[in-house]
């Protein structure tokens, strides 16, 4: 290493040739040497600076080999040599010779380069927050990926390091937040790119100061944007600020989702409410537990909601009705979450609306069917195996009462009935009944009743089983519902048999 240092001077004349094959050689010597710990190169630095910003401006532009030699050289200097001191009217001759090339793609990398080695020494002139407001708009309207990329990193680098006034900060968040509704999906998965480094690298007070324009911009996005990568950096988005904030901004931001899950008139901001219920729950945990009743609250308000659009509807099994999918299934999916982490209120009585869950079980959407299946599913494992209560016998949870466990029955097996059945959804109304069966069995069997239990007419009456069963069969539910399923296993294998004889 000690012999290199005979060659720093060397090197440097070499900067005065008028060859443009030797300078350029020279500029690449120049850019490996100063990454070197040579002792002299503290003294010979300035000179090397000095002669290159020379070569710059004698060349006048950046578009020959000399220049993008040199602008290379200049941020290797700043960025990997010794600390040095650059005049500010050279640097402020810098960037205006680069700012022309920030949209040339074939000289953009030597252009960020030289404003990352400036923003890494901190160097503060006018010039650089003005180009820094043509990297912002570059980072968003530009459709490659990589200049996207160095756009970002150039920039969250500056809002980082450079001081930044109170209104410039504002007008620069205000610029990110207003381009997420940008017209191109690119721009908008940009900006999010970038807030998500703001969000977690910002200072906390920073964080707080901005999170009402950043929360509803970004659930703005979970609302409207029609691309599903940016409605899951979004949501993405959502997790990572509200952990970022204290508890009074979080209740502010659930006041907030309180106050959109009753705007029935705009189901949007309904539906997106309960999803953004269900992302906090997500991110916050057990930090959501005073919270509780609130969202249970609005949860039912949604729910309730969308079963009253959906009791007008005659056909149970046609998936081609026009009914808003996504607030029962966002609500739903909420409160499956919601459940998770707080197992307890599954069984509380003045806890979850249960009947409204059953009423969403042949809701003309897959989805919902299965999230409403599922969500049975969590109630019955956590119930005990017993006889259903009489009638006259006041049950808090519907679906574990007489009536509601033969309502969640029948839907049920309806379900199964559906062209539209997939594995997951067949799986859990099987377990769901096969809970539903073992409680029936834990009611007292007359002994008319079992007998009765294989006496099955063959004729096929209404579809709603009761044609197979006898009197003394439909008062113990058991033989009902077998019964039912075996007419509707029945009526499927004469249906497929008449295809294939068709076929």
């Amino acid at each position: 290493m000690s012999r290199l240092e005979s060659m720093i001077v060397a090197v440097g004349n070499t900067l005065y040739s008028t060859n443009s094959h030797v300078l350029i050689s020279g500029l690449k010597t120049v850019s490996g040497l100063v990454k070197c710990p040579l002792k002299s190169l503290q003294r010979s630095l300035p000179v090397y600076l000095r002669q290159v910003l020379d070569i710059l401006k004698q060349v006048g532009a950046t578009e020959s080999e000399v220049a993008q030699t040199s602008l290379k050289t200049l941020s290797t200097i700043l960025r990997d040599g010794p600390a040095i001191d650059v005049k500010e009217k050279d640097l402020t001759f810098l960037l205006e010779l680069v700012t022309p090339d920030l949209e040339e793609p074939s000289r953009q990398n030597p252009v960020f380069a030289i404003l990352r080695a400036i923003v890494a020494r901190k160097f503060i002139v006018p010039e650089m927050y003005d180009i820094m407001d043509k990297v912002s708009e570059i980072m968003v309207t530009n459709q490659s990926p990589q200049v996207q990329e160095l756009c970002r990193s150039v920039l969250l680098q500056f809002l980082l390091e450079y001081p930044q006034g109170k209104g410039r900060l504002r007008s620069q968040m205000t610029f990110l937040t207003k381009n997420l509704s940008y017209e191109y999906e690119s721009g908008r998965k940009s900006v999010m790119e970038l807030l998500g480094a703001v969000v977690s690298k910002f200072q906390a007070g920073l964080v707080r100061e901005y999170a009402d324009m950043l929360f509803i911009a970004l659930v703005m996005v979970l609302a409207n944007d029609d691309s599903t990568k940016c409605r899951e950096i979004a949501a993405h988005l959502v997790k990572s600020l509200v952990l970022r904030l204290d508890d009074q901004k979080r209740t502010e931001m659930i006041s907030y989702l309180h106050t959109w899950s009753s705007q029935h008139t705009q189901p949007a901001l309904v539906r997106v409410s309960s999803q953004v219920y269900g992302l906090m729950i997500d991110s916050l945990q057990t930090n959501m537990s005073s919270f509780i009743s609130s969202i249970l609250a609005d949860i039912r308000g949604s729910l309730e909601h969308s079963a009253k659009q959906f009791e007008d509807i005659d056909d149970d099994d046609s998936m081609d009705v026009d009914l808003e999918w996504q607030l029962p299934y966002h609500a739903l999916v909420a409160l499956a979450k919601l459940i998770k982490v707080f197992p307890e209120i599954v069984t509380q009585p003045d806890g979850i609306a249960w009947e409204l869950v059953v009423n969403h079980l042949l809701f003309p959407h897959a989805w919902v069917r299965i999230a409403s299946s599922r969500l049975l599913g969590t109630l019955f494992s956590s119930a005990p195996i017993q006889a259903p209560p009489t009638a006259d016998v006041d049950v808090p949870l519907y679906p574990l009462s007489s009536a509601g466990m033969r309502e969640v029955a029948t839907k049920l097996c309806q379900q199964l009935k559906s062209e539209h059945l997939d594995d997951a959804l067949s799986l859990q109304t099987v377990k769901n009944l096969f809970f539903i069966g073992r409680c029936y069995a834990s009611l007292p069997f007359t002994a008319d009743s079992t007998n009765d239990l294989v006496q099955e007419k063959e004729d096929l009456g209404d579809e709603e089983g009761n044609e197979n069963v006898s009197s003394e069969q439909q008062n113990h539910p058991l033989p009902w519902m077998f019964s039912k399923l075996s007419y509707q296993t029945r009526s499927a294998l004469i249906a497929k048999r008449n295809r294939s004889s068709a076929g």
